[in-house]
């Protein structure tokens, strides 16, 4: 049996030493969708919970360690990641995209937003050596990846996806990167050990949602490496990025199976810490929070307090779609729009928005001529507050509006009667899985799973 905790994305922001101040640093605070400024706070009590459990030894930490690429901000994480360990614990990093963020931020009352030092990828390695590579059975310097033994009988393939780095495009292995993976995975089919793997972007979409809106932050043909992974015999591997609590899985045409394990940022709403308990035939997955952390919450538990925070950027964002679409578009990538995307679809987002504005369910069922397939239970509902729902789901986990629901019976009752405007712009095909998926999931449960281990089809 093996035990061990992963966290992602913890996107910290080392105020201690950069010193954030001012208007401009209070408006990044305010408006991100990460508790930036509480990052600090909320990763010492992330390391707290994970040091008063005594029975779990590993830890996985799957990149984007830092805010922005700041170099004194790596410097303070290796400190907190060497909290760990002197407590007990081994960690295993990854850098991701952010890490190398070509501009790093600081923040003063005079000069507003201005350029930091960052950290060239080249030194990354060398900053967090201890955490994983030092032990590696192999490490392929270059795109620091590596392979560990977490404990007799298990194998860890730590995979770095940071293809072209922090720019739009390719994420993924390059081909030197992907034949050291063959032959460690070879080396690794040969020895017997269960293989698992690691990485930052996701192996698969989260949400059809996702794979409308980000299909460029996904890994780099996606399918192909799930099929190598799976066909070699690696049939879970824990990822991060998307913000988003999700479990799916892929079968090869071979039949082997892989499961994306990919868990939500440490510092965004729901705030996950994932444990899992693997044995021969289950991987036990579960999902914590913290309660509290050393913060002025306002009389607040930490998760109302990150939920709060979260849903101001929500509100935030469609009020932007009803009524600044240019805002709109400009603040897209915080949440994982493109803005070349969100400008194409700028008219039916922006209807979307001044209708979800202004309308409840019933209002919107009357001026489609659909009132009679509104339940009774969502006519007072605003659709702007729906809207909220879903996105909060699909952070959280667990789309919950199955057919048969009021919620699942009303939306689409809407949704079929603007489906024919819809199809009219381009950018807009697949919108129907799109909309299934927003409403539920009916796969795994992606917060609490019990996933069976496949067998292997050789």
């Amino acid at each position: 049996m093996l035990r061990f905790y992963q966290i992602t994305d913890t996107h910290f922001y080392a105020s201690e030493v950069l010193r954030p101040e001012g208007e401009a640093w209070e408006r990044r605070a305010k408006y991100d969708q990460k508790c930036v400024a509480e990052s600090g706070a909320i990763l010492d009590a992330a390391t707290e919970l994970l040091l008063a459990d005594t029975e779990t030894e590993i830890v996985l930490v799957t990149g984007d360690l830092v805010c922005d690429g700041e170099r004194e901000g790596h410097y303070a994480m290796r400190e907190k990641l060497r909290r760990l360990q002197a407590g007990g614990k081994r960690v295993f990093v990854l850098t991701a995209t952010h890490d190398t963020c070509p501009y790093p931020k600081k923040y003063a009352a005079e000069k507003g937003e201005y350029r930091a030092e960052g950290l060239p990828k080249s030194e990354l390695l060398q900053v967090y050596w201890e955490f994983g590579p030092a032990t590696a059975l192999s490490v392929h310097e270059k795109s620091f990846s590596y392979v560990s033994q977490l404990a007799p009988g298990y194998r860890l393939f730590a995979l770095n996806d940071d293809g072209i780095g922090w720019e739009r495009g390719f994420h993924g292995y390059d081909e030197d990167q992907r034949r050291w993976l063959a032959e460690q995975l070879e080396i690794g089919r040969k020895s017997g050990d269960v293989l698992l793997a690691m990485g930052h972007h996701p192996l698969l979409p989260p949400s059809p949602v996702y794979a409308f809106t980000s299909p460029d932050d996904l890994i780099g043909n996606h399918e192909q490496v799930a099929s190598e992974l799976a066909d070699a015999g690696v049939h879970f591997m824990f990822t991060g990025h998307t913000h988003m609590q999700s479990i799916e899985y892929f079968d090869s045409e071979k039949g082997n199976r892989i499961f994306d394990i990919n868990t939500g940022s440490l510092i965004c709403y729901p705030s996950p810490i994932r444990h899992m308990t693997l044995t021969e035939q289950t991987l036990s997955v579960r999902t914590v929070h913290l309660d509290r952390i050393d913060w002025d919450l306002g009389g607040k538990s930490y998760m109302q307090y990150s939920l709060d925070h979260f849903e101001f950027m929500l509100r935030d964002i469609l009020d932007a779609a009803a009524n600044d679409i240019r805002r709109f578009c400009k603040i897209a990538p915080d949440f994982g729009l493109q803005t070349e995307t969100a400008w194409k679809l700028r008219v039916p987002i922006h209807l979307a928005g001044k209708m979800m504005e202004r309308l409840t369910f019933q209002k919107a069922g009357r001026l489609l001529f659909c009132a009679t397939k509104i339940a009774p239970e969502m006519r007072g509902v605003y659709l702007k507050d729906f809207m909220l729902a879903l996105i909060r789901n699909l952070y959280g986990g667990d789309e919950p509006y199955a057919p048969g629901t009021p919620e699942y019976a009303s939306f689409m009752a809407l949704y079929r009667r603007v489906r024919p405007v819809l199809r009219r712009f381009k950018g807009l095909s697949g919108l129907d899985e799109v909309i299934e998926g927003a409403l539920y999931d009916d796969g795994y449960p992606d917060s609490d799973a019990d996933l069976p281990v496949p067998p292997t089809i050789v």
